[in-house]
């Protein structure tokens, strides 16, 4: 069986994975700093997603939710960071960090929108983190994983024994669990990667290289501007800026 063991490229070529995690982390701590006072809980408060106060505007908290996990748990943030760890890096790797971003931030906007209905308060990354989980069970349905870290099941039954247990646990209900907000998530993901939304918007990679061939461009018009100046009025008609100029594209 092919279990999931995840190789030395995986991490270095996962940045955002790391980033996300360490950001998370921090915010976390903050939180708990923040939450001991009172203006800092009511600061707090207008970052977890409330339907009520989505409704009458806060469209912000549909982003700002995914970094705040309940002070009283470290099992929530760690679950889910756990998660993203072990399974954001290889999608990040496959897929490229913009294309990474755009599927976890999707994911948990959906899965926010997704929790409206309940008209719950909801936080937490876990509806972005399993769209990602969605995502690698597209990429890998026959990598195999350890259920519990005891049970091996392959990662096509795994989405759906998790979508299955979140439609269940929304159907009975109790618990303070955003079930919607984890299958909106998962099936967000899902769809992105069959439907290759991931690869259209914005790519960060593409805007960055025409931004320094544009450069390049620029820098070389002025060159040939300053080069024609020489030509007609000698060097020494140049200003010191010319000629700071033409020092710095010298040395790259």
């Amino acid at each position: 069986m092919n279990y999931y063991r995840p190789g030395g490229q995986g991490r270095s070529m996962a940045p955002w994975t790391i980033r996300l995690i360490a950001i998370n982390l921090v915010i976390f701590v903050l939180m708990l700093i923040l939450r001991r006072t009172v203006g800092g809980t009511l600061f707090v408060n207008e970052l977890i997603l409330t339907p009520g106060k989505v409704f009458r505007g806060h469209i912000w908290q549909l982003v700002t939710y995914m970094f705040l996990h309940d002070p009283r748990s470290l099992y929530h943030i760690g679950m889910n960071m756990f998660v993203l760890w072990m399974f954001g890096r290889e999608v990040e790797y496959n897929l490229g960090s913009a294309s990474f971003l755009k599927i976890y931030f999707a994911s948990g906007v959906i899965a926010g929108l997704c929790s409206l209905p309940m008209m719950h308060p909801v936080l937490g990354a876990s509806g972005a983190v399993l769209g990602i989980l969605g995502v690698y069970g597209q990429l890998f349905p026959d990598r195999t994983v350890l259920l519990f870290f005891i049970i091996p099941i392959k990662m096509r039954y795994m989405i759906w024994l998790i979508a299955i247990g979140d439609l269940f646990g929304a159907i009975v209900g109790g618990g303070n669990v955003a079930h919607f907000a984890h299958i909106g998530g998962l099936f967000a993901g899902i769809i992105i990667m069959r439907t290759g939304l991931y690869k259209r918007g914005l790519d960060l990679t593409e805007m960055r290289r025409k931004r320094e061939i544009d450069r390049q461009r620029r820098v070389k018009e002025r060159v040939n501007e300053i080069l024609d100046k020489v030509n007609r009025e000698g060097i020494g008609s140049l200003s010191r800026q010319e000629h700071d100029f033409l020092k710095k594209v010298r040395k790259g």
